[in-house]
């Protein structure tokens, strides 16, 4: 007897475990990503963080129920290239703000590019879900030849020795990749892919005008923006190499050399590029809106983004349309610039190359979160199909960053992070913006929520002043 009264005594102090929640989204068209197609009038059932069955024929009792008949459901969406504003403009206070943004938009997952000692603590809240919000990849501070003034989360990197210590220093912080920016010296740029090597961690980002694009194919660098392939289209006659790749732009007799570019340059080059397994975020529509047809002001307030900042903070974010209007190239050679691009982001995925969607959100009131959308829009516009450009912000950032195996399609076993859609984004993928559920870690945010908690954010961060410090 006294046996039974302890073992009934230790049982009252054992903790069982709460039963995982369950998710049912019914009778709903999947667009699962690790192929092309659509599976019709499916159940899609989620235990915990985790898809059970994208075909359940029987429910649990006590599942979470949701009527998914004319919407269909999509993995959620990765923005390979985007920043906080409170990296530089408004205090890291309002970061949570800033990833209510980026989630209700459907991101959820990030990588921003520059990444300071405060983004790791971040990223690890996330992962232990202490704040909701995307997952969070962090590069490291911008390796660069040459540092600027204001806000600078970055190295300077003159020597070779110089850049190793960097790769040292950043890898051993535990930044997840080795952000490269502008004026690295070519010898300094090798020596830091021949130590990124060695501590086995990746390397992405610019290569700026002193490194060739064949010296970053060399090394199958991840590259940003198409950084130096329009200087490739010159011709080998041509009085300067210069053109108007990454900060090119800002140069007004590089636009000069636009009238010599070579279209007939580009399949080779891209089928170079394939072949090497160089991986590339082009960052369309921000050159598009940026420095192709200059979306102005009568437009930037026409948008959502608008409300979203103070009016100081807004002024500073956009001060590059009035500096490059001062300089403005001619219509032709701005729309040859953008359809160039367009005409490499269609040579390289023909040929086979992996694509990745990035925003630069939130450059020039492209704000996160609604800028990815704006993204995958450029990526159609260049020619890619819808599918083709939802696969550049769902399978392929997974693949490059090594998680395909837990996220980035609709699979038994993979990760609940799902967008639902009430149009059809293969008809149109305008149609990712319809977003009429989320489902994050398994956890189902409805559309009442997602409304409520875009304006709790668009209010807290219109709030934010401009930081003083420049």
């Amino acid at each position: 007897m006294t046996e039974i009264f302890t073992l009934l005594a230790l049982l009252h102090f054992v903790q069982v475990p709460a039963p995982e929640p369950v998710l049912a989204i019914e009778h709903v068209d999947v667009i699962p990503m690790d192929r092309e197609g659509v599976l019709e009038d499916r159940t899609v059932l989620v235990r915990g963080e985790r898809i059970v069955s994208l075909d359940a024929r029987q429910l649990p009792a006590g599942a979470q129920r949701v009527d998914g008949r004319g919407k269909w459901l999509i993995p959620g969406l990765t923005d390979m290239h985007t920043h906080f504003l409170s990296d530089e403009a408004i205090s890291e206070e309002y970061v949570e703000a800033e990833l209510d943004v980026i989630l209700m938009n459907g991101v959820t997952t990030m990588r921003n590019p520059i990444g300071k000692p405060s983004h790791l603590v971040l990223r690890e809240r996330l992962r232990k879900r202490e704040l909701d919000g995307p997952q969070l990849w962090v590069g490291s501070p911008q390796l660069c030849g040459k540092s600027y003034s204001g806000v600078f989360l970055g190295r300077e990197l003159k020597t070779e020795e110089a850049a190793r210590q960097a790769v040292r220093d950043f890898k051993a912080a535990g930044y997840d990749f080795l952000k490269l920016t502008d004026h690295l010296a070519l010898p300094v740029f090798e020596a830091i892919h021949d130590e990124a090597a060695k501590q086995g961690i990746q390397v992405f980002g610019h290569i700026g005008a002193n490194v060739p694009l064949r010296s970053a194919i060399r090394v199958k660098q991840q590259l940003e923006h198409l950084d130096g392939w329009l200087e490739m289209l010159l011709p080998d006659d041509a009085a300067s190499k210069k053109s108007v790749s990454g900060s090119g732009v800002w140069k007004p007799a590089f636009w000069e050399s636009v009238d010599a570019l070579d279209g007939a340059r580009i399949e080779p080059l891209a089928r170079e590029v394939v072949a090497a397994g160089m991986w590339n975020t082009p960052t369309l529509a921000f050159f598009d809106i940026a420095f192709g047809r200059v979306r102005r002001e009568e437009e930037m307030r026409a948008s959502p983004e608008w409300h979203y900042l103070s009016d100081e903070v807004r002024t500073w974010n956009t001060r590059g349309v009035p500096a490059f209007i001062k300089m403005l190239p001619s219509e032709e050679r701005r729309a040859k610039y953008v359809a160039l691009r367009n005409r490499i982001v269609k040579a390289l995925h023909d040929a086979g190359g992996k694509l990745m969607a990035g925003s630069d959100s939130p450059e020039w009131l492209l704000i996160h979160g609604f800028a990815l959308h704006r993204e995958l829009e450029a990526l159609v516009g260049a020619g890619l199909t819808p599918w083709q450009a939802l696969e550049c912000a769902t399978r392929n950032p997974h693949e490059w960053l090594g998680d395909l195996a837990e996220v980035g399609t609709l699979e038994p076993g993979k990760r609940a992070d799902l967008v639902l859609l009430s149009a059809n984004p293969l008809e149109k993928i305008a149609n990712t913006r319809a977003i009429a559920g989320l489902v994050v870690r398994g956890k189902y945010i409805d559309a009442q929520q997602i409304a409520a908690r875009l304006e709790a954010a668009r209010v807290r961060l219109s709030s934010a002043p401009l930081l003083e410090v420049r």
